[in-house]
Protein backbone atom coordinates (compact mmCIF):
# COMPACT_ATOMS: atom_id res chain seq x y z
CA UNK A 1 0.00 0.00 0.00
CA UNK A 2 1.46 3.20 -0.98
CA UNK A 3 0.66 6.78 1.02
CA UNK A 4 1.12 10.22 -0.31
CA UNK A 5 3.19 12.13 1.98
CA UNK A 6 2.56 15.98 1.16
CA UNK A 7 5.90 17.71 0.70
CA UNK A 8 6.12 21.35 0.91
CA UNK A 9 8.49 23.35 -1.40
CA UNK A 10 9.84 26.84 -1.39
CA UNK A 11 10.91 27.79 -5.05
CA UNK A 12 12.57 31.21 -3.27
CA UNK A 13 16.35 31.38 -3.98
CA UNK A 14 18.35 31.33 -0.85
CA UNK A 15 19.79 34.36 -0.14
CA UNK A 16 23.69 34.84 0.10
CA UNK A 17 24.26 37.17 3.11
CA UNK A 18 28.44 38.58 2.47
CA UNK A 19 30.26 39.91 5.64
CA UNK A 20 31.59 43.58 5.11
CA UNK A 21 34.98 44.32 6.35
CA UNK A 22 35.33 47.58 8.19
CA UNK A 23 39.05 48.88 7.47
CA UNK A 24 38.60 51.17 10.90
CA UNK A 25 38.65 48.43 12.82
CA UNK A 26 41.97 47.02 11.82
CA UNK A 27 45.02 47.82 14.55
CA UNK A 28 48.21 48.65 13.00
CA UNK A 29 51.14 46.25 14.63
CA UNK A 30 54.24 47.77 15.51
CA UNK A 31 56.92 46.07 13.30
CA UNK A 32 60.96 46.04 14.94
CA UNK A 33 63.46 45.89 13.06
CA UNK A 34 66.92 45.59 15.06
CA UNK A 35 66.01 43.11 17.75
CA UNK A 36 68.25 42.87 20.97
CA UNK A 37 70.09 40.03 21.40
CA UNK A 38 70.69 38.84 25.66
CA UNK A 39 73.02 36.54 27.04
CA UNK A 40 73.68 35.25 30.23
CA UNK A 41 77.23 34.95 31.45
CA UNK A 42 78.90 33.56 34.50
CA UNK A 43 82.49 34.22 35.74
CA UNK A 44 84.18 32.01 38.51
CA UNK A 45 87.39 31.23 40.01
CA UNK A 46 86.95 27.70 40.72
CA UNK A 47 90.32 27.61 42.39
CA UNK A 48 91.02 24.16 40.50
CA UNK A 49 87.87 22.80 38.41
CA UNK A 50 89.31 18.72 38.67
CA UNK A 51 87.61 17.89 41.51
CA UNK A 52 84.43 20.42 40.60
CA UNK A 53 83.86 19.49 37.40
CA UNK A 54 80.41 17.90 38.26
CA UNK A 55 79.20 21.11 40.53
CA UNK A 56 80.52 23.29 37.80
CA UNK A 57 78.13 22.37 35.33
CA UNK A 58 75.49 22.00 37.31
CA UNK A 59 75.23 25.29 38.60
CA UNK A 60 75.76 26.58 35.06
CA UNK A 61 72.87 24.28 33.74
CA UNK A 62 70.86 25.85 37.08
CA UNK A 63 71.64 29.28 35.97
CA UNK A 64 70.65 28.68 32.41
CA UNK A 65 74.00 30.63 31.20
CA UNK A 66 75.02 31.00 27.74
CA UNK A 67 78.66 31.33 28.77
CA UNK A 68 80.97 30.38 31.59
CA UNK A 69 84.33 32.08 32.21
CA UNK A 70 86.28 30.00 34.72
CA UNK A 71 89.53 30.92 36.08
CA UNK A 72 92.09 29.30 38.04
CA UNK A 73 90.75 26.02 36.67
CA UNK A 74 94.63 23.88 37.43
CA UNK A 75 93.83 21.64 34.18
CA UNK A 76 96.49 19.96 32.46
CA UNK A 77 96.71 18.68 29.15
CA UNK A 78 96.29 14.86 30.51
CA UNK A 79 93.54 15.70 32.07
CA UNK A 80 90.84 14.30 29.74
CA UNK A 81 88.59 12.99 32.62
CA UNK A 82 87.71 16.18 33.39
CA UNK A 83 87.57 17.85 30.06
CA UNK A 84 84.90 15.15 29.08
CA UNK A 85 82.75 15.95 32.32
CA UNK A 86 82.58 19.45 31.51
CA UNK A 87 81.74 18.97 27.74
CA UNK A 88 78.65 16.62 28.86
CA UNK A 89 76.10 19.77 28.65
CA UNK A 90 78.36 22.53 27.34
CA UNK A 91 81.10 23.06 24.77
CA UNK A 92 84.54 23.49 26.51
CA UNK A 93 87.04 24.91 25.50
CA UNK A 94 90.20 26.16 28.08
CA UNK A 95 94.07 27.01 28.21
CA UNK A 96 96.20 25.26 30.45
CA UNK A 97 99.06 26.52 32.11
CA UNK A 98 102.26 24.86 30.15
CA UNK A 99 104.61 25.06 33.21
CA UNK A 100 104.19 24.27 36.56
CA UNK A 101 100.97 23.67 38.69
CA UNK A 102 97.92 26.24 38.63
CA UNK A 103 96.52 28.87 36.35
CA UNK A 104 94.55 27.78 33.50
CA UNK A 105 91.31 29.78 31.62
CA UNK A 106 88.68 28.36 30.05
CA UNK A 107 85.06 28.53 28.78
CA UNK A 108 81.62 27.18 29.02
CA UNK A 109 80.01 27.77 25.69
CA UNK A 110 76.21 26.67 24.50
CA UNK A 111 76.41 24.05 22.34
CA UNK A 112 73.59 25.84 20.24
CA UNK A 113 76.30 28.27 19.54
CA UNK A 114 79.61 28.16 16.97
CA UNK A 115 82.74 29.54 18.07
CA UNK A 116 86.24 29.81 16.65
CA UNK A 117 89.64 29.71 18.53
CA UNK A 118 91.33 33.23 18.15
CA UNK A 119 94.55 32.40 16.01
CA UNK A 120 98.32 33.95 16.19
CA UNK A 121 97.77 35.80 19.18
CA UNK A 122 100.74 37.30 21.03
CA UNK A 123 102.59 35.53 23.30
CA UNK A 124 102.31 36.55 26.82
CA UNK A 125 104.15 36.07 30.31
CA UNK A 126 102.35 37.80 32.83
CA UNK A 127 98.99 36.81 32.73
CA UNK A 128 97.46 33.97 31.22
CA UNK A 129 94.19 34.19 28.79
CA UNK A 130 91.94 32.31 26.88
CA UNK A 131 90.06 34.00 23.80
CA UNK A 132 87.39 32.55 21.37
CA UNK A 133 85.37 34.34 18.64
CA UNK A 134 81.28 33.46 19.15
CA UNK A 135 80.42 33.71 15.34
CA UNK A 136 76.46 32.07 15.98
CA UNK A 137 74.49 33.33 16.64
CA UNK A 138 75.83 36.70 16.67
CA UNK A 139 79.61 37.83 16.58
CA UNK A 140 81.62 39.03 19.71
CA UNK A 141 84.64 38.18 20.81
CA UNK A 142 85.20 36.86 24.15
CA UNK A 143 88.86 36.94 26.48
CA UNK A 144 89.39 35.60 29.73
CA UNK A 145 92.08 36.47 31.52
CA UNK A 146 94.07 34.89 34.91
CA UNK A 147 96.71 37.77 36.41
CA UNK A 148 98.55 35.57 39.03
CA UNK A 149 98.72 37.83 42.34
CA UNK A 150 102.02 40.35 42.82
CA UNK A 151 103.26 43.12 41.18
CA UNK A 152 102.26 44.04 37.92
CA UNK A 153 105.67 44.28 35.65
CA UNK A 154 105.08 44.03 32.03
CA UNK A 155 100.93 43.57 32.56
CA UNK A 156 100.20 46.92 31.15
CA UNK A 157 102.46 46.50 28.56
CA UNK A 158 101.31 43.01 27.28
CA UNK A 159 97.72 43.81 27.79
CA UNK A 160 98.06 46.48 25.05
CA UNK A 161 99.49 44.68 22.84
CA UNK A 162 96.72 41.50 23.55
CA UNK A 163 94.18 44.10 23.32
CA UNK A 164 95.60 45.81 19.79
CA UNK A 165 94.92 42.49 18.41
CA UNK A 166 91.51 43.02 18.18
CA UNK A 167 91.50 45.71 15.65
CA UNK A 168 87.93 45.88 14.40
CA UNK A 169 86.04 47.99 16.43
CA UNK A 170 82.66 46.97 15.23
CA UNK A 171 83.10 43.86 16.66
CA UNK A 172 81.67 44.19 20.00
CA UNK A 173 84.24 42.58 22.73
CA UNK A 174 83.76 40.73 26.31
CA UNK A 175 86.95 40.85 28.08
CA UNK A 176 86.55 39.18 32.09
CA UNK A 177 88.63 37.29 34.58
CA UNK A 178 90.30 37.32 37.86
CA UNK A 179 92.52 40.63 37.56
CA UNK A 180 94.39 40.33 41.08
CA UNK A 181 94.16 44.38 40.86
CA UNK A 182 92.82 46.98 43.63
CA UNK A 183 91.02 48.89 41.27
CA UNK A 184 90.84 51.44 44.19
CA UNK A 185 93.92 51.73 44.44
CA UNK A 186 96.24 54.29 42.62
CA UNK A 187 98.35 51.40 41.35
CA UNK A 188 95.47 51.20 38.93
CA UNK A 189 95.41 54.41 37.01
CA UNK A 190 97.68 53.04 34.01
CA UNK A 191 95.31 50.28 34.06
CA UNK A 192 91.75 52.00 34.00
CA UNK A 193 93.41 54.37 31.69
CA UNK A 194 94.49 51.64 29.41
CA UNK A 195 91.03 49.68 28.94
CA UNK A 196 88.87 53.58 28.59
CA UNK A 197 91.43 54.11 25.21
CA UNK A 198 90.51 50.56 24.14
CA UNK A 199 86.39 51.69 24.86
CA UNK A 200 85.88 48.98 27.58
CA UNK A 201 83.61 50.05 29.95
CA UNK A 202 83.29 48.00 33.75
CA UNK A 203 80.56 46.35 34.94
CA UNK A 204 79.50 47.30 38.42
CA UNK A 205 79.94 44.89 40.95
CA UNK A 206 80.33 44.78 44.73
CA UNK A 207 83.00 42.92 46.65
CA UNK A 208 83.88 39.31 44.11
CA UNK A 209 86.34 38.13 47.22
CA UNK A 210 85.77 36.96 50.48
CA UNK A 211 88.41 39.76 51.46
CA UNK A 212 85.70 42.37 50.27
CA UNK A 213 88.05 43.60 47.38
CA UNK A 214 86.99 43.78 43.89
CA UNK A 215 89.35 41.27 41.89
CA UNK A 216 87.39 39.42 39.56
CA UNK A 217 85.96 42.16 36.65
CA UNK A 218 84.25 42.35 33.75
CA UNK A 219 84.56 45.10 30.84
CA UNK A 220 82.47 45.15 27.37
CA UNK A 221 82.94 46.83 24.08
CA UNK A 222 79.75 47.86 21.99
CA UNK A 223 77.32 46.09 24.71
CA UNK A 224 75.92 47.21 28.52
CA UNK A 225 75.26 44.39 30.81
CA UNK A 226 72.32 44.38 33.96
CA UNK A 227 71.22 42.25 36.65
CA UNK A 228 74.88 41.65 38.12
CA UNK A 229 74.53 39.17 40.91
CA UNK A 230 77.37 38.10 43.30
CA UNK A 231 76.54 34.84 44.90
CA UNK A 232 79.67 33.90 47.82
CA UNK A 233 80.31 29.79 47.44
CA UNK A 234 82.45 28.12 50.25
CA UNK A 235 84.61 26.20 47.92
CA UNK A 236 86.38 28.89 46.56
CA UNK A 237 87.87 32.44 48.17
CA UNK A 238 86.14 33.87 44.85
CA UNK A 239 82.48 34.68 44.53
CA UNK A 240 80.17 33.68 41.31
CA UNK A 241 79.38 36.41 39.02
CA UNK A 242 76.33 36.37 37.35
CA UNK A 243 75.16 38.92 34.76
CA UNK A 244 73.44 39.44 31.46
CA UNK A 245 75.26 41.20 28.39
CA UNK A 246 72.80 42.57 25.74
CA UNK A 247 73.93 43.51 22.34
CA UNK A 248 72.81 45.51 19.69
CA UNK A 249 73.22 44.60 16.47
CA UNK A 250 74.42 46.95 13.76
CA UNK A 251 71.54 47.84 11.71
CA UNK A 252 71.56 46.64 8.12
CA UNK A 253 73.79 49.01 5.52
CA UNK A 254 71.13 51.14 3.46
CA UNK A 255 73.90 51.77 0.58
CA UNK A 256 74.19 55.34 -0.40
CA UNK A 257 72.08 56.70 -3.41
CA UNK A 258 73.32 59.25 -5.85
CA UNK A 259 71.11 60.91 -8.66
CA UNK A 260 72.97 61.20 -12.06
CA UNK A 261 69.98 61.65 -14.50
CA UNK A 262 66.53 62.36 -15.88
CA UNK A 263 64.36 60.38 -18.21
CA UNK A 264 63.55 63.09 -20.77
CA UNK A 265 63.23 61.39 -23.47
CA UNK A 266 59.65 60.10 -21.67
CA UNK A 267 58.55 63.66 -21.25
CA UNK A 268 55.65 65.26 -23.35
CA UNK A 269 56.47 68.82 -23.75
CA UNK A 270 53.21 69.35 -24.80
CA UNK A 271 52.01 67.63 -21.18
CA UNK A 272 54.83 69.72 -19.68
CA UNK A 273 53.40 73.13 -20.96
CA UNK A 274 49.90 72.25 -19.53
CA UNK A 275 50.73 71.47 -16.34
CA UNK A 276 53.03 74.48 -15.77
CA UNK A 277 50.06 76.93 -17.16
CA UNK A 278 47.69 75.57 -14.81
CA UNK A 279 50.23 75.92 -11.69
CA UNK A 280 51.18 79.03 -12.62
CA UNK A 281 49.02 82.11 -11.34
CA UNK A 282 46.99 83.98 -12.65
CA UNK A 283 48.30 87.11 -14.92
CA UNK A 284 47.01 90.05 -12.79
CA UNK A 285 48.69 88.60 -10.05
CA UNK A 286 51.98 87.59 -11.74
CA UNK A 287 52.14 91.19 -13.18
CA UNK A 288 51.69 92.99 -9.41
CA UNK A 289 54.74 91.21 -8.26
CA UNK A 290 58.16 92.94 -8.36
CA UNK A 291 60.69 91.53 -11.15
CA UNK A 292 62.50 89.71 -8.36
CA UNK A 293 59.61 87.62 -6.76
CA UNK A 294 57.71 86.85 -10.20
CA UNK A 295 61.20 85.32 -11.60
CA UNK A 296 61.23 83.17 -8.49
CA UNK A 297 57.84 82.22 -8.86
CA UNK A 298 58.57 81.01 -12.64
CA UNK A 299 61.69 79.35 -11.32
CA UNK A 300 60.12 77.07 -8.73
CA UNK A 301 57.10 76.44 -10.86
CA UNK A 302 59.41 74.84 -13.33
CA UNK A 303 61.18 72.97 -11.56
CA UNK A 304 58.32 71.47 -9.20
CA UNK A 305 56.70 70.73 -12.46
CA UNK A 306 59.51 69.03 -13.57
CA UNK A 307 60.14 67.11 -11.14
CA UNK A 308 56.51 66.25 -10.55
CA UNK A 309 56.76 64.63 -14.36
CA UNK A 310 60.21 63.75 -14.72
CA UNK A 311 62.09 63.23 -11.34
CA UNK A 312 66.10 62.46 -11.10
CA UNK A 313 66.55 58.72 -11.21
CA UNK A 314 68.76 57.28 -8.74
CA UNK A 315 71.26 54.26 -7.74
CA UNK A 316 73.18 53.19 -5.49
CA UNK A 317 76.60 54.21 -4.86
CA UNK A 318 79.60 51.88 -6.21
CA UNK A 319 81.78 50.79 -3.51
CA UNK A 320 85.19 50.59 -4.38
CA UNK A 321 85.90 46.55 -4.54
CA UNK A 322 88.59 45.05 -2.31
CA UNK A 323 91.87 44.28 -3.91
CA UNK A 324 91.21 40.55 -4.97
CA UNK A 325 94.80 39.52 -4.26
CA UNK A 326 94.09 40.83 -0.59
CA UNK A 327 93.72 37.03 1.30
CA UNK A 328 92.33 36.69 5.28
CA UNK A 329 96.11 36.03 5.69
CA UNK A 330 97.82 39.21 4.75
CA UNK A 331 94.58 41.09 6.61
CA UNK A 332 95.85 39.43 9.83
CA UNK A 333 99.62 40.25 8.91
CA UNK A 334 98.53 43.67 7.96
CA UNK A 335 96.77 44.14 11.60
CA UNK A 336 99.75 42.92 13.48
CA UNK A 337 101.58 45.15 11.57
CA UNK A 338 99.61 48.45 12.88
CA UNK A 339 99.60 47.42 15.99
CA UNK A 340 103.06 46.46 15.90
CA UNK A 341 103.24 50.07 14.76
CA UNK A 342 101.68 51.74 17.24
CA UNK A 343 103.63 50.10 19.62
CA UNK A 344 106.66 51.55 18.45
CA UNK A 345 104.68 54.86 18.37
CA UNK A 346 103.99 54.69 22.11
CA UNK A 347 107.30 53.50 23.06
CA UNK A 348 109.81 54.41 20.81
CA UNK A 349 111.48 51.67 22.33
CA UNK A 350 114.45 50.17 19.51
CA UNK A 351 113.33 46.64 20.11
CA UNK A 352 109.74 47.36 18.86
CA UNK A 353 111.35 49.70 15.77
CA UNK A 354 113.09 46.36 14.97
CA UNK A 355 110.11 43.96 15.31
CA UNK A 356 107.83 46.73 13.14
CA UNK A 357 110.65 46.83 10.54
CA UNK A 358 110.82 43.32 10.68
CA UNK A 359 106.94 42.78 10.06
CA UNK A 360 107.42 45.83 7.63
CA UNK A 361 109.63 43.70 5.14
CA UNK A 362 107.71 40.32 5.59
CA UNK A 363 104.31 41.92 4.80
CA UNK A 364 105.80 43.55 1.42
CA UNK A 365 107.27 40.24 0.79
CA UNK A 366 103.98 38.28 1.07
CA UNK A 367 101.95 41.29 -1.02
CA UNK A 368 104.55 40.68 -3.57
CA UNK A 369 104.19 36.89 -3.75
CA UNK A 370 100.22 37.24 -3.63
CA UNK A 371 100.21 39.54 -6.59
CA UNK A 372 101.97 37.54 -8.83
CA UNK A 373 100.34 34.32 -7.68
CA UNK A 374 97.42 35.97 -8.57
CA UNK A 375 98.20 37.44 -12.31
CA UNK A 376 100.05 34.50 -12.89
CA UNK A 377 96.68 32.19 -12.41
CA UNK A 378 94.76 35.15 -14.54
CA UNK A 379 96.74 34.88 -17.47
CA UNK A 380 97.24 31.48 -17.46
CA UNK A 381 93.30 30.76 -16.97
CA UNK A 382 92.41 33.37 -19.58
CA UNK A 383 90.07 32.37 -22.29
CA UNK A 384 88.90 35.78 -23.58
CA UNK A 385 91.81 37.33 -25.72
CA UNK A 386 90.40 41.19 -25.25
CA UNK A 387 90.90 40.53 -20.89
CA UNK A 388 93.96 38.84 -21.44
CA UNK A 389 95.16 41.92 -23.40
CA UNK A 390 93.67 44.72 -20.96
CA UNK A 391 95.91 42.25 -17.78
CA UNK A 392 99.29 42.95 -19.78
CA UNK A 393 98.07 46.41 -20.45
CA UNK A 394 97.96 47.08 -17.00
CA UNK A 395 101.24 45.52 -15.90
CA UNK A 396 103.20 47.16 -19.09
CA UNK A 397 101.64 50.34 -18.65
CA UNK A 398 100.70 51.12 -15.29
CA UNK A 399 99.15 54.49 -14.74
CA UNK A 400 101.85 57.37 -14.61
CA UNK A 401 102.96 58.16 -10.63
CA UNK A 402 101.69 61.98 -9.26
CA UNK A 403 103.71 64.73 -10.10
CA UNK A 404 106.38 65.69 -7.75
CA UNK A 405 104.97 68.14 -5.20
CA UNK A 406 108.35 70.41 -5.07
CA UNK A 407 107.06 73.81 -6.25
CA UNK A 408 106.12 76.37 -3.35
CA UNK A 409 103.69 79.05 -3.52
CA UNK A 410 106.40 81.39 -4.29
CA UNK A 411 107.34 79.76 -7.32
CA UNK A 412 104.18 79.64 -8.46
CA UNK A 413 103.72 83.35 -7.86
CA UNK A 414 107.18 84.10 -9.66
CA UNK A 415 105.94 82.31 -12.82
CA UNK A 416 103.11 84.20 -13.41
CA UNK A 417 104.61 87.28 -12.53
CA UNK A 418 107.17 86.70 -15.22
CA UNK A 419 105.03 85.19 -17.74
CA UNK A 420 102.80 88.54 -17.44
CA UNK A 421 106.07 90.38 -17.78
CA UNK A 422 106.99 88.66 -21.21
CA UNK A 423 103.21 89.17 -23.09
CA UNK A 424 103.41 92.83 -21.81
CA UNK A 425 106.82 93.53 -23.36
CA UNK A 426 105.36 92.20 -26.83
CA UNK A 427 103.34 94.76 -26.97
CA UNK A 428 104.38 98.78 -27.63
CA UNK A 429 103.86 101.38 -24.92
CA UNK A 430 100.22 103.15 -25.93
CA UNK A 431 100.29 106.50 -27.24
CA UNK A 432 98.93 109.24 -24.60
CA UNK A 433 96.91 111.75 -26.24
CA UNK A 434 97.09 115.08 -24.37
CA UNK A 435 93.97 116.25 -26.45
CA UNK A 436 91.24 117.06 -23.18
CA UNK A 437 88.31 115.18 -24.07
CA UNK A 438 84.85 116.19 -22.02
CA UNK A 439 82.66 112.87 -21.63
CA UNK A 440 79.16 113.92 -22.73
CA UNK A 441 77.03 112.51 -19.64
CA UNK A 442 74.33 109.59 -20.73
CA UNK A 443 71.00 108.86 -18.68
CA UNK A 444 68.71 106.28 -19.06
CA UNK A 445 65.36 107.51 -17.48
CA UNK A 446 63.07 104.41 -18.33
CA UNK A 447 62.70 101.03 -20.23
CA UNK A 448 60.30 100.34 -23.13
CA UNK A 449 57.95 97.03 -21.81
CA UNK A 450 58.81 93.89 -24.22
CA UNK A 451 55.53 92.38 -25.68
CA UNK A 452 54.99 88.14 -25.83
CA UNK A 453 56.09 88.16 -29.44
CA UNK A 454 59.89 89.64 -28.33
CA UNK A 455 60.11 87.81 -25.34
CA UNK A 456 59.29 84.71 -27.50
CA UNK A 457 61.63 85.13 -29.90
CA UNK A 458 64.73 85.93 -27.83
CA UNK A 459 64.06 83.08 -25.96
CA UNK A 460 63.90 80.60 -29.23
CA UNK A 461 66.35 82.54 -30.90
CA UNK A 462 68.96 81.49 -27.73
CA UNK A 463 71.24 78.85 -27.57
CA UNK A 464 69.95 75.84 -25.95
CA UNK A 465 72.98 75.79 -23.99
CA UNK A 466 71.92 74.36 -19.93
CA UNK A 467 73.75 75.27 -16.53
CA UNK A 468 72.94 73.32 -13.82
CA UNK A 469 71.37 76.28 -12.14
CA UNK A 470 68.83 76.61 -14.36
CA UNK A 471 65.15 75.51 -13.13
CA UNK A 472 64.36 73.07 -16.73
CA UNK A 473 66.63 72.52 -19.62
CA UNK A 474 66.86 75.14 -22.41
CA UNK A 475 65.70 72.72 -24.97
CA UNK A 476 62.40 72.30 -22.94
CA UNK A 477 62.31 76.12 -22.54
CA UNK A 478 61.49 76.46 -25.98
CA UNK A 479 59.58 73.77 -26.85
CA UNK A 480 56.83 74.92 -23.85
CA UNK A 481 57.33 78.70 -24.99
CA UNK A 482 54.55 80.64 -26.97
Amino acid sequence: MCFLIPVVTNTRKTREVRCRRNPHNLRSIHVSTISQLSLSVGLWNCQSAVNKADFITSIATYSDYNLMALTETWLRPEDTATHATLSANFSFSHTPRQTGRGGGTGLLISKEWKFTLIPSLPTISSFEFHAVTIIHPFYINVVVIYRPPGKLGHFIDELDVLLSSFSNFATPLLVLGDFNIYVDKPQAADFQTLLASFDLKRAPTSATHKSGNQLDLIYTRHCFTDQTIVTPLQISDHFLLSLNIHITPEPPHTPTLVTFRRNLRSLSPNRLSTIVSDSLPPSRKLTALDSNSATNTLCSTLASCLDRLCPLASRPARASPPAPWLSDALREHRSKLRAAERIWRKTKNPAHLLTYQTLLSSFSAEVTSAKQTYYRLKINNATNPRLLFKTFSSLLYPPPPPASSTLTTDDFATFFCTKTAKISAQFAAPTTNTQDTTPTPHTLTSFSQLSESEVSKLVLSSHATTCPLDPIPSHLLQAISP
